[in-house]
C-alpha cells in the first residue's frame, strides 16, 4: 500500500534504532558536534544509506539469476544486463535516502555547502565496484546455492568494519589501513566530508578507488561471460 514510500521508510526506521542504540545508550560522539540527538542521527545517516546501497546490492546478487530462469532457457537476452538493474534499483533507494539525509543536513546547519555537488562523482567508482562484485556473485549463485545466506553475513560484518556508528578517528591507527579495505569506508568518510562538514574531497583517493574499482568491474563482466554457458544446464 505504501508503495515507494518503504524507500524512505525503511532506513528512516533503522536510523531511529541505530541513533537510539548508539547514540543514547553508547553515548557515541562525532567531531564537531554538540552530542544532540539530532546531529548524532544525521551524521550516522550518511553511513547507514551508503551500506544500505552496497548491502541490497550484495544480498540480492546471489539470487539475480536463478530467480529468472526464463531468461536464460526460454529467450535470447543480455543476462549481464540484469545487474544493471539490480543496481538501478538500489540507487533509486540511495536516491530518495540521499534526497532525505540532504534535507536533515539542511534543517540541521540552514545550508548545504557547494561540495555536495561532488557527491555524484563520488559515487561512480563505487557503482562500478558494485557492478563487477554483483557479476562474480549472481553467477556463483548459480552454482553455489548457499551463497544467499553467506552475503547477508557478509553485508552485517561491513557495517560494523566501517565508520558508520564511529568516527574513523576513534578506531586504533594501526587498524584504519585494515578499515579502507571495505569498500564502503572511503565512501562513507567522504560523503560526510562533502555533505556535512564542507570539506573537499580526497581526490588521490578517489582515484586510488577508480583504479580498483574498474579492474573490479572488468574482471566481473569477464567471470561472468565465462560462467554464464552453464546455467542453462544448472538450472
Amino acid at each position: 500500500m505504501l508503495g515507494g514510500l518503504w524507500s524512505l521508510i525503511t532506513p528512516l526506521l533503522m536510523l531511529a534504532v541505530y541513533t537510539l542504540v548508539f547514540g543514547s545508550i553508547f553515548q557515541s560522539r562525532w567531531r564537531s558536534t554538540t552530542g544532540n540527538p539530532i546531529e548524532f542521527a544525521v551524521v550516522l545517516f550518511a553511513g547507514v544509506l551508503v551500506h544500505g546501497f552496497l548491502a541490497e546490492c550484495l544480498q540480492r546478487a546471489p539470487l539475480l539469476i536463478t530467480s529468472n530462469p526464463n531468461f536464460v532457457k526460454k529467450v535470447i537476452f543480455p543476462l549481464e544486463v540484469l545487474t544493471w538493474v539490480a543496481i538501478g534499483n538500489a540507487l533509486f533507494h540511495l536516491l530518495i535516502a540521499l534526497l532525505a539525509f540532504l534535507a536533515a543536513v539542511l534543517l540541521w546547519q540552514g545550508h548545504l555547502a557547494p561540495t555536495v555537488l561532488l557527491v555524484p562523482v563520488l559515487l561512480l567508482p563505487l557503482l562500478l565496484l558494485t557492478a563487477g562484485l554483483v557479476w562474480i556473485l549472481s553467477s556463483l549463485g548459480v552454482y553455489l546455492r548457499d551463497l544467499s545466506q553467506i552475503m547477508s553475513i557478509a553485508t552485517s560484518i561491513l557495517m560494523f568494519l566501517a565508520p558508520v556508528f564511529y568516527p574513523l578517528e576513534s578506531a586504533p591507527e594501526r587498524l584504519r589501513p585494515l578499515l579502507y579495505l571495505n569498500p564502503i569506508t572511503f565512501i562513507v568518510v567522504q560523503l560526510r566530508e562533502l555533505c556535512i562538514w564542507g570539506h573537499g574531497m580526497d581526490w588521490s583517493g578517489w582515484a586510488l578507488y577508480m583504479v580498483v574499482a574498474c579492474p573490479c568491474a572488468w574482471l566481473g563482466l569477464w567471470w561472468f561471460s565465462r560462467t554464464s554457458k552453464g546455467f542453462a544446464d544448472v538450472l
